[in-house]
């Protein structure tokens, strides 16, 4: 086994397919929690204009439970708010976006200096703090919302799902300018000290989209993405994406986090052309199990075949430490399975489900 990896190299490299002595857990979902908040005197909304607060925020999960990440910028809406969007800032955690900015793409625009547009300054501040505080050890992950979320955002939800099929020349067009703001914003998150960044693209969810339309409309975005932002990268896309695999693999993204596809299934479709993440439900498990099943959901995880171990979503204020820290320690203690043998280790598993249930929910009733 190796020994002796930081959490940087490690991440690194689980993220471009190296060799590591643990499968990190390096969550870089939302990870704000009440005791967290709690903890390092964060509160909302000032984490989201304070950089110190924003990085004490950011660093907390790392420091109170031994997650290998930290993840500056909180919300989704910052990208759409510099693009001339209004937030709804009376929300009690994250800030939507109340409604479009542009009925035409070519009025889309932005500060030409995106160093002090809105609070891109505060990100910036935040990674550049991160990185400095921690001297490279701990991997900045910040996050930027990925074009087809942007443009859903400052023309509207229903205008560009209704314009892929009625004025597609419309939808790219939105699209293209939400791409080119988000590779001057990555490449500046970079710049700053970002060691990976992390796309988040909620409004490209198989349950929203087809995978025609993630084909045509979205993957040429992300490729984009893959190509002109230097450092490696992570796209998050929310919901059922099992018909979107085939072609999310044709990114050129180096890692795919998951919510609703089972780890084993993501690991066969994407095969080693990139990474995986994923993935510990954040509406029950996390805020609902007890610190035994996150440990064991997450071992399973691993032996299925994740790269990283992170949660499906964002997880919710009441998750607790105890469960943070059991997902911790379930990723140092469990041995990664050789590639050969994760089919059969999958098969094992589902052996031991099933003889727990013979055992513990038919009282040992033999078939």
């Amino acid at each position: 086994m190796v020994s002796e990896m930081t959490p940087t190299r490690r991440v690194m490299a689980a993220v471009l397919g190296g060799r590591v002595d643990y499968v990190p857990p390096a969550n870089p979902l939302a990870q704000t929690t009440t005791e967290l908040m709690q903890i390092c005197n964060a509160s909302w909304p000032k984490a989201h204009f304070d950089s110190k607060m924003m990085a004490d925020l950011a660093a907390a999960p790392y420091e109170v439970c031994g997650i290998e990440a930290a993840r500056p910028q909180f919300d989704i809406s910052l990208e759409a708010e510099v693009l001339g969007c209004k937030l709804d800032w009376d929300k009690p955690d994250r800030p939507p976006v109340i409604g479009p900015a542009y009925t035409d793409p070519s009025n889309v625009t932005w500060p030409d200096n995106l160093e002090e547009a809105g609070r891109i300054p505060v990100v910036l501040g935040a990674i550049e703090e991160l990185r400095t505080r921690y001297d490279g050890m701990l991997p900045v992950i910040p996050l930027l919302t990925s074009p087809f979320t942007i443009a859903s955002h400052i023309a509207g939800v229903e205008n560009m799902a209704k314009w892929t099929k009625t004025a597609p020349e419309k939808a790219h067009a939105f699209i293209e300018a939400a791409t080119d703001f988000v590779i001057a914003y990555g490449k500046l998150q970079t710049i700053y000290g970002a060691h990976i960044v992390f796309l988040a693209d909620p409004s490209a969810s198989g349950d929203l989209i087809s995978a025609e339309t993630y084909r045509e409309f979205v993957l040429p975005a992300h490729k984009r993405i893959a190509k002109e932002i230097s450092c490696p990268q992570i796209l998050h896309i929310c919901g059922d994406t099992s018909k979107l695999l085939p072609y999310i693999k044709q990114s050129g993204i180096d890692c795919f986090s998951f919510d609703a596809v089972p780890v084993s299934y993501c690991r066969q479709v994407v095969g080693n052309e990139m990474s995986i993440l994923g993935s510990l439900d954040v509406i029950d498990l996390m805020p609902n199990g007890t610190p035994e099943q996150v440990y064991n959901r997450t071992r399973e995880c691993i032996l299925q075949g994740a790269d990283i171990v992170g949660t499906s979503c964002g997880l919710s204020f009441g998750t607790s430490l105890e469960n943070l820290r059991a997902y911790v320690r379930a990723c140092k203690e469990t041995q990664i399975p050789k590639c050969d043998d994760v089919e059969d280790l999958i098969r094992q598993i589902g052996i031991g489900i099933g003889k727990n249930m013979r055992e513990n929910v038919l009282g040992g009733m033999k078939e």
